[in-house]
């Protein structure tokens, strides 16, 4: 809150920023966030052979129906996590890969090393989208006037993921959530993130 020190304290005990902390998690608990996650790395894996590929690094089944999300992980030799990502399938040979912003080089580096003679593209696109997720049980009475998606849940069931319109922006929408609440991430191209921001804010 404004008035707040900016310092972080280092302690085994409850630190300053406990208080705010709890405020914005009783938000996304009883009613609704706004999360910037645009630092997270995304990568499109293209092509004939993409299913294929995916299929071979994830330890989840990705070979769904277009606009379905997976989470899941990429394991080694070894059946060590590697990865923790999720695969959104876009079309029958086009996939969007999530993953955290630090890990993305490594991402990058194993879908390319393990391509072998397959018919893929892996492009780095994280400059292209930003994120933003609206998570929380009110989430939907927020994203809902803002769009001509019906976002119901038969419409729109958990893990769905949809191009919808949102202000100036085609968006795609994936209704999957980790705060244990109603959510939708939101992949904006970049150039209306500030538009769709503004709407979402008001």
């Amino acid at each position: 809150p404004a008035g707040t020190p900016r310092e972080y304290d280092h302690s085994y005990r409850r630190a300053a920023w406990f208080e705010h902390w709890a405020a914005e998690h009783r938000v996304v608990r009883d009613d609704v966030g706004l999360f910037d996650l645009s630092s997270f790395g995304k990568i499109r894996v293209q092509g004939r052979d993409a299913v294929h590929l995916l299929q071979e690094l994830s330890t989840a089944d990705v070979d769904v129906a277009p606009d379905r999300a997976v989470y899941t992980q990429w394991c080694n030799e070894r059946g060590g996590i590697e990865a923790d990502v999720t695969v959104t399938r876009v079309a029958d040979d086009d996939f969007l890969v999530l993953t955290a912003a630090a890990t993305l080089g490594r991402e990058m580096d194993r879908l390319r090393k393990h391509i072998g003679d397959r018919f893929v593209t892996v492009t780095d696109v994280s400059a292209g989208l930003a994120m933003l997720s609206v998570m929380g049980p009110r989430s939907r009475e927020l994203l809902q006037p803002l769009t001509d998606v019906d976002l119901g849940s038969d419409a729109f069931p958990f893990a769905a993921s949809r191009e919808i319109d949102l202000g100036y922006a085609q968006v795609r929408a994936s209704r999957i959530t980790y705060v244990g609440e109603l959510g939708w991430e939101l992949y904006i191209p970049s150039e209306f993130a500030t538009d769709v921001f503004n709407r979402l804010s008001q």
